[in-house]
Order: C-alpha cells, then structure tokens, then sequence
C-alpha cells in the first residue's frame, strides 16, 4: 500500500498543478534521486519529485481483533501494520524561481487537502480508509543529514508525514469457531 498511497498523492498534486497553472505536463514525479548504480535520475529534472525518505510503525493504533469472514467463524489474521511515510517533495527545477513557485504549490496544495477518505478523494485506492497529510518540521542538522543520504546537494523541498497506510498479507493464522448455541452439559441434582 505504500505506492499506492504515494502513487495517489502524485497524481493529486499534479491534477492540483493543472488546475492551478493549465499546464500540459505532469509536473509532480514519483521517483528516487538516485538510481541504484549511484548516478543521479535524471527524469526529476523540472520536476517535483516525491521520494519515501523513512517509514515508521504506527503504534497508538494496532487491530487485535480477530477479522470477521462471511460465515459466523472468525479468521484470525496477524494484526494489520499501520505506517507513518516521511516523504520529501523537493523542487528539482534548473531555474531557483520555478523551484520555489512549485514548493509553494505544493505547500498550498496539502494545506488545504490534510485528509483524504474516500469521500473526499474518490480515487483514493482501494484498501485505504484514509490518509493523513502533515508538514513535518526538520532542522538544519536534519536537512543536511537527508541531503547527504540521498547523496545530493540541497534543492526546495518540504517533508510531510502520511499517516496511517495499512499493510495486511490477509493469510489466515487460525479459525476461531462461532459459538452455535449454549447447551446444559450436565444437570444439577
């Protein structure tokens, strides 16, 4: 569910940028900076690109409740995993300018969308409920240390938290009966 989440964002973000300044590309780009041989992705360029940056366990919320199946019985699955995604939108734009108008739509964009449920977004794929989005503050000592993993120079960029994606492998760990009925085991005499 991680790309779908961040697959849906993308295309959000860039319907928003066609909205707003009628243009005829896709400005908003999921993608690493990277490529896995050390040399830069050079489809970023002009672009907006959203890279997963860290992922953490949400622990606040866990379902240890056995799962329902359509007859009586209930499955029992391992508890579904909710993340927390760190992902950074950083302007790769040649011209400085262009890069800091596509941050601030970018930045304009979340702050007026925070919550995506599937009434509100439609195309929110199936198997998420919802999807929180926030700015994440980050320090200098932070955005230098991100930078230097990613292994470039600085560029415009904003990190937000997306709350809440689930992961389930849906494999059955065990059926737990339904009760059918209570019964006198024995009379009392």
């Amino acid at each position: 569910m991680i790309y779908e989440a961040l697959s849906f964002l993308t295309t959000e973000l860039n319907d928003y940028f066609n909205r707003t300044s009628q243009l005829t590309e896709e400005k908003a780009i999921l993608s690493a900076h990277v490529s896995s041989d050390g040399s830069p992705v050079t489809e970023i360029l002009n672009k907006m690109s959203v890279t997963l940056v860290n992922l953490e366990q949400e622990t606040t919320t866990r379902n240890l409740q056995p799962e329902r199946n359509s007859s009586s019985d209930q499955t029992r699955l391992n508890p579904t995993i909710k993340l927390n995604l760190r992902v950074l939108f950083a302007a790769n734009f040649t011209d400085y300018s262009e890069a800091l108008k596509f941050l601030d739509k970018t930045l304009s964009f979340f702050q007026g969308h925070t919550l995506f449920t599937p009434q509100s977004a439609p195309r929110l794929p199936a198997g998420l409920d919802r999807l929180t989005v926030e700015l994440e503050p980050i320090s200098y000592s932070e955005w230098s240390y991100l930078w230097g993993m990613l292994g470039l120079k600085y560029m415009p960029g904003a990190v937000y938290r997306v709350r809440m994606v689930s992961v389930q492998d849906n494999i059955v760990q065990g059926v737990i009966p339904a009760v059918r009925g209570v019964g006198l085991g024995s009379q009392l005499g």
